[in-house]
């Protein structure tokens, strides 16, 4: 009898400790949609870890640090007709520790005049108690 329960409750704390994780990633894409669509791209950025360290790869360039991702995004969405609606789809998420995990997904804007989209693969991972999208490499 001790023995199926202690499975039991084994297999319960793993479930739970798997489950949290990948709600809070959730959360984070949710939040920076939902940012991004009110035209606020320094909330967009609250997603992403505030570090020199961050690394942002799109078409043909590294970016490296929070601070030069925003003024990039400052500079190619200067306004909400070039934000456009962002939209998310997250097709999977891998654990691959209890700190950390990849991101794999699609991005569509919507625009008056276009609906750019692409892909995304995301390294988040939990840093001061946080999870915080430390690599970003998104295509079209």
């Amino acid at each position: 009898m001790f023995k199926k329960g202690f499975s039991a409750l084994l297999m319960l704390l793993a479930f739970s400790a798997t489950a949290v994780p990948t709600d809070d990633i959730t959360q984070i894409l949710s939040m920076q949609e939902d940012a991004w669509n009110r035209g606020d791209l320094d909330g967009y950025m609250q997603g992403y870890w505030q570090s020199d360290k961050m690394r942002f790869v799109s078409g043909k360039k590294f970016r490296y640090g929070w601070e030069e991702t925003l003024a990039a995004y400052k500079k190619n969405y200067p306004d909400k007709a070039t934000l456009g609606t962002l939209k998310f789809t997250i097709k999977d998420t891998k654990m691959l520790s209890n700190y950390a995990a990849i991101v794999v997904g699609r991005w569509q804007l919507t625009r008056i005049k276009d609906q750019p989209n692409g892909v995304f693969t995301l390294l988040v991972e939990k840093i001061d108690d946080r999870w915080v999208i430390t690599h970003d490499h998104t295509s079209n």
